[in-house]
């Protein structure tokens, strides 16, 4: 799929693996193999690579802590507490980042420095930038989406959907995807409007199985597009799903349809090996895994809880 979007205290062991924050120095077969991960034990912004023993020093390429950003107040920091989302946005230039503290921001990635931060509140899961350097962030307690504005600092708009917790803009279409607990929804983004607006065109819910009526939020949660493909990833609290664009509909992965509790999946490419955070330790994991459990990493005592492919 085309995307715009080129778009700890106690834990001695992880500080010590990761050290000051490390400045990017990548080379491509690096870049190629490398693993973005939000780790909450020390509260950082990790590219790790995935060539390397996680245990070692040498794994970590880069790295960006809120605790150690001089950018940042005491107060900002607090917003910044359990990072739980990055992505690579303008070909890796920047980094868009969330956290259930209450905090979304766009970090350099040449300095690891906050470019802007806003306290969205509602325990932001996931963020976006639009086309226009716009950003919609998803609250998933907060049971909406954000239209931040970094350049003025400001929010431009709130809606409302519940737990949101995974955005995604889609070039072809012109429009954003949002997924929340029950739904999957499409907006037109009015940009030039006097007033920019993200509005709602077409509703979809998710799957209802026999595990997912046990939830009374039934729990979408990651929702990822698949290269080179007219179709995206999507996990709940139970099942992995692949929701087809062009159809509007969702399928069940493959094999791996009933692999419960991830927190995120990624593709290394057309055809390439699928990353996927499964929740091993109530929310979180030391590592993540390809879903064929063929790859493991372990970063010894981290919570990690997203990791995704390296894919600027």
């Amino acid at each position: 799929m085309n995307r715009h979007l080129t778009a700890c205290l106690f834990l001695p062991l992880i500080i010590a693996v990761v050290g000051c924050e490390k400045q990017p120095e990548l080379s491509k077969d690096q870049q190629k193999t490398s693993i973005l991960i939000c780790e909450q034990a020390s509260n950082r912004i990790m590219l790790m690579d995935s060539e390397v023993d996680w245990a070692s020093p040498d794994a970590v390429s880069w790295s960006w802590s809120p605790q150690h950003d001089p950018t940042l107040d005491e107060d900002q920091r607090s917003w910044f507490r359990s990072l739980d989302d990055a992505k690579p946005v303008l070909n890796g230039q920047q980094i868009v980042v969330t956290a259930s503290g209450g905090g979304a921001a766009l970090i350099d990635f040449e300095s690891a420095r906050a470019i802007a931060t806003i306290d969205i509140g509602g325990s932001p899961h996931s963020a976006e930038l639009l086309p226009d350097g716009r950003v919609v962030v998803a609250s998933s307690n907060g049971d909406k989406l954000s239209l931040w504005d970094p350049e003025i600092g400001k929010i431009l708009q709130t809606t409302e959907l519940a737990d949101a917790h995974g955005v995604e803009w889609d070039q072809d279409r012109q429009c954003l995807w949002a997924l929340g607990g029950k739904q999957l929804i499409c907006y037109d983004y009015q940009a030039d409007s006097g007033s920019p607006r993200l509005e709602p065109k077409l509703t979809l819910d998710l799957p209802v199985t026999e595990a997912s009526k046990l939830h009374p939020r039934h729990g979408g949660h990651d929702l990822t597009p698949i290269p080179d493909e007219d179709a995206y990833f999507v996990s709940d609290m139970d099942h992995l799903w692949r929701f087809d664009c062009k159809s509007e509909s969702f399928s069940p992965l493959d094999k791996r349809h009933k692999m419960a509790m991830v927190k995120s999946i990624s593709q290394l490419g057309k055809g390439g090996q699928v990353l996927v955070l499964q929740a091993t330790e109530k929310w979180y994991a030391t590592g993540p895994r390809t879903i064929d459990e063929l790859r493991i990493w372990a970063l010894p005592e981290a919570r990690i809880y997203k990791a995704r492919w390296w894919l600027p």
